[in-house]
Protein backbone atom coordinates (compact mmCIF):
# COMPACT_ATOMS: atom_id res chain seq x y z
CA UNK A 1 0.00 0.00 0.00
CA UNK A 2 1.51 3.52 -0.58
CA UNK A 3 1.29 4.95 2.71
CA UNK A 4 3.05 8.32 0.90
CA UNK A 5 -0.44 9.39 -0.85
CA UNK A 6 -2.48 8.49 1.46
CA UNK A 7 -4.86 10.89 4.41
CA UNK A 8 -2.25 11.61 7.41
CA UNK A 9 -3.73 12.49 11.05
CA UNK A 10 -2.42 13.22 13.82
CA UNK A 11 -2.38 10.62 17.16
CA UNK A 12 -1.97 11.76 20.68
CA UNK A 13 1.44 9.70 22.13
CA UNK A 14 1.45 11.07 25.66
CA UNK A 15 2.15 14.31 27.15
CA UNK A 16 6.10 15.87 27.51
CA UNK A 17 7.64 17.04 30.64
CA UNK A 18 6.13 20.43 30.74
CA UNK A 19 2.69 18.69 30.26
CA UNK A 20 2.25 19.75 26.27
CA UNK A 21 0.54 17.04 23.91
CA UNK A 22 2.71 14.81 22.04
CA UNK A 23 1.44 13.67 18.78
CA UNK A 24 2.44 11.31 16.25
CA UNK A 25 1.34 11.60 12.28
CA UNK A 26 -0.03 8.22 10.53
CA UNK A 27 -1.48 7.03 7.42
CA UNK A 28 -5.20 6.02 7.53
CA UNK A 29 -8.30 5.61 5.67
CA UNK A 30 -11.49 7.34 6.58
CA UNK A 31 -14.27 5.14 7.05
CA UNK A 32 -16.17 8.16 8.88
CA UNK A 33 -16.44 11.06 11.32
CA UNK A 34 -13.25 11.13 13.74
CA UNK A 35 -13.23 7.30 12.81
CA UNK A 36 -10.13 5.61 10.53
CA UNK A 37 -8.40 2.46 9.75
CA UNK A 38 -4.63 2.34 9.83
CA UNK A 39 -2.61 1.82 7.31
CA UNK A 40 0.37 1.53 9.18
CA UNK A 41 1.32 0.92 12.55
CA UNK A 42 2.45 3.96 14.70
CA UNK A 43 5.91 4.30 16.02
CA UNK A 44 5.26 5.55 19.25
CA UNK A 45 1.77 5.63 20.03
CA UNK A 46 0.56 2.60 21.64
CA UNK A 47 -1.89 0.21 21.57
CA UNK A 48 -3.00 0.57 17.73
CA UNK A 49 -1.51 -1.25 14.91
CA UNK A 50 -2.07 -1.66 11.09
CA UNK A 51 -5.77 -2.55 10.40
CA UNK A 52 -6.90 -1.34 13.60
CA UNK A 53 -10.06 1.12 13.37
CA UNK A 54 -9.80 3.98 15.13
CA UNK A 55 -11.94 7.03 16.78
CA UNK A 56 -10.27 9.86 17.32
CA UNK A 57 -12.84 12.64 18.53
CA UNK A 58 -11.61 13.34 22.17
CA UNK A 59 -8.41 15.78 20.89
CA UNK A 60 -5.00 15.17 23.21
CA UNK A 61 -5.84 12.15 24.17
CA UNK A 62 -5.58 8.05 23.53
CA UNK A 63 -7.26 6.60 20.84
CA UNK A 64 -9.79 4.54 21.33
CA UNK A 65 -9.84 1.25 19.17
CA UNK A 66 -13.21 0.21 17.88
CA UNK A 67 -12.45 -2.79 16.07
CA UNK A 68 -8.60 -4.35 15.98
CA UNK A 69 -7.63 -5.63 12.83
CA UNK A 70 -5.48 -8.51 14.03
CA UNK A 71 -2.05 -7.33 14.07
CA UNK A 72 0.27 -6.96 16.49
CA UNK A 73 2.50 -3.67 16.71
CA UNK A 74 5.87 -4.72 17.51
CA UNK A 75 8.51 -1.69 18.52
CA UNK A 76 12.34 -1.79 18.46
CA UNK A 77 14.58 1.08 19.55
CA UNK A 78 18.09 1.23 19.35
CA UNK A 79 20.64 4.01 18.47
CA UNK A 80 21.34 2.52 14.95
CA UNK A 81 21.14 -1.27 13.58
CA UNK A 82 23.35 -2.91 10.66
CA UNK A 83 21.05 -2.66 7.40
CA UNK A 84 21.93 -6.60 6.44
CA UNK A 85 20.31 -7.38 10.19
CA UNK A 86 17.26 -5.12 9.28
CA UNK A 87 16.98 -6.64 5.87
CA UNK A 88 16.71 -9.97 7.41
CA UNK A 89 14.37 -9.43 9.81
CA UNK A 90 12.09 -7.84 7.26
CA UNK A 91 12.64 -10.92 5.10
CA UNK A 92 11.70 -13.27 7.81
CA UNK A 93 8.89 -11.08 9.24
CA UNK A 94 7.52 -11.23 5.52
CA UNK A 95 8.43 -14.51 4.47
CA UNK A 96 7.72 -16.56 8.05
CA UNK A 97 5.11 -14.18 9.51
CA UNK A 98 3.09 -12.48 7.04
CA UNK A 99 4.14 -9.23 8.26
CA UNK A 100 5.42 -6.13 7.61
CA UNK A 101 7.97 -3.68 8.67
CA UNK A 102 5.57 -0.50 8.67
CA UNK A 103 8.07 2.29 10.16
CA UNK A 104 11.73 2.74 10.10
CA UNK A 105 13.63 5.96 11.79
CA UNK A 106 17.38 5.41 12.44
CA UNK A 107 17.61 2.50 14.90
CA UNK A 108 14.04 2.61 15.84
CA UNK A 109 11.64 0.05 13.83
CA UNK A 110 8.09 -0.30 13.72
CA UNK A 111 6.54 -3.77 12.24
CA UNK A 112 2.64 -5.19 12.31
CA UNK A 113 2.61 -9.03 12.26
CA UNK A 114 -0.32 -11.15 12.35
CA UNK A 115 -2.08 -12.31 15.39
CA UNK A 116 -2.53 -15.32 14.01
CA UNK A 117 0.89 -16.87 13.77
CA UNK A 118 1.01 -17.36 17.85
CA UNK A 119 3.15 -15.82 20.15
CA UNK A 120 5.89 -18.47 19.82
CA UNK A 121 6.16 -18.32 15.95
CA UNK A 122 6.08 -14.73 16.49
CA UNK A 123 9.23 -14.63 19.44
CA UNK A 124 11.00 -17.21 17.22
CA UNK A 125 11.71 -14.57 14.93
CA UNK A 126 12.15 -11.75 17.04
CA UNK A 127 14.58 -13.49 19.48
CA UNK A 128 16.56 -14.45 16.29
CA UNK A 129 16.93 -10.51 15.78
CA UNK A 130 17.77 -10.07 19.35
CA UNK A 131 20.78 -12.54 19.60
CA UNK A 132 21.79 -11.33 16.40
CA UNK A 133 21.62 -7.64 16.93
CA UNK A 134 21.35 -7.48 21.34
CA UNK A 135 18.54 -5.47 20.76
CA UNK A 136 15.27 -6.17 22.58
CA UNK A 137 12.01 -6.10 20.89
CA UNK A 138 8.22 -5.44 22.49
CA UNK A 139 4.84 -5.48 21.79
CA UNK A 140 3.21 -2.42 21.86
CA UNK A 141 -0.25 -2.99 21.50
CA UNK A 142 -1.17 -5.60 23.65
CA UNK A 143 -1.63 -3.88 27.60
CA UNK A 144 -4.36 -2.80 29.23
CA UNK A 145 -2.80 0.26 31.00
CA UNK A 146 -1.14 2.36 28.41
CA UNK A 147 -0.07 4.76 31.80
CA UNK A 148 1.47 2.23 34.13
CA UNK A 149 4.88 0.64 32.74
CA UNK A 150 4.27 -2.12 35.22
CA UNK A 151 1.37 -3.12 34.96
CA UNK A 152 1.23 -6.19 32.40
CA UNK A 153 -2.40 -6.67 32.36
CA UNK A 154 -2.92 -8.18 28.82
CA UNK A 155 -5.88 -7.13 26.37
CA UNK A 156 -6.40 -10.43 25.50
CA UNK A 157 -8.06 -8.70 22.18
CA UNK A 158 -6.13 -11.62 20.35
CA UNK A 159 -8.07 -14.52 22.12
Amino acid sequence: MDCQHSLHIRVFVDRNKRGEPVHETVPVHEVGEHTYELLSSPGLALNMARGDIICTAIPDQHVEVVKRGGNFCIHIYANELPQDAVDALEEAVQTQLGGTLDGRYKGNLTLAVPASNGFEAIAKVFDAFREQTGVQWYYANIYKNLLDNDDETLLNWWL
